[in-house]
C-alpha cells in the first residue's frame, strides 16, 4: 500500500507544545497517533448513537404494548392502529418473549447470592418462584 503525505502548518507555539507532549520527539506520530483514535472515538459514538435509536425504538414497542395490557385490563376497548390481526386476550407473546429475554439475560450477570434475594423477594409478595431447569 502507498503510502501518502500530508502537510499540516502549525504556529511556532503549536510546535513548540508539539514538541514536548508527543513522545520520544516523534510529533508526526503523536498526530497521527490521536487523530486515528479520535476517529475510532467518533465511529463508536456513531455505533453507540445507532444503538440507543434502536432501544428507544424498543422501549417505545413495548410501552404501547403496556398500554395496550393496560386498557384491556381496565376493560377499555382498544383501537387497533394497524392492519395487523387483534391478539387474543392476555399478554402478547410478543411483550413474554422479551420479559424472559430481560429475564435471562438479567440471571446470567447476576450474582447466585443477587438471584437468591431476588426470589426471597418474590415468595414475600406470595408468588412462585421461578427456577431454570437444573442441569444433570
Amino acid at each position: 500500500m502507498r503510502e501518502r503525505k500530508y502537510t499540516v502548518r502549525f504556529t511556532e507555539n503549536e510546535a513548540e507544545w508539539l514538541q514536548e507532549v508527543a513522545l520520544d520527539g516523534n510529533v508526526s506520530g503523536y498526530i497521527r497517533d490521536a487523530v486515528l483514535r479520535q476517529s475510532k472515538s467518533d465511529r463508536k459514538l456513531v455505533n453507540m448513537h445507532e444503538r440507543l435509536v434502536d432501544i428507544d425504538y424498543e422501549v417505545r414497542r413495548v410501552t404501547d404494548l403496556l398500554h395496550d395490557m393496560n386498557q384491556k385490563v381496565a376493560g377499555k376497548p382498544t383501537v387497533p392502529e394497524t392492519t395487523e390481526p387483534q391478539e387474543p386476550d392476555g399478554i402478547p407473546d410478543e411483550l413474554m418473549a422479551m420479559v424472559l429475554e430481560i429475564l435471562l439475560l438479567t440471571r446470567a450477570n447476576s450474582t447466585r447470592q443477587d438471584i437468591r434475594m431476588a426470589q426471597g423477594s418474590v415468595e414475600y409478595a406470595g408468588l412462585p418462584v421461578w427456577e431454570g431447569k437444573k442441569r444433570t
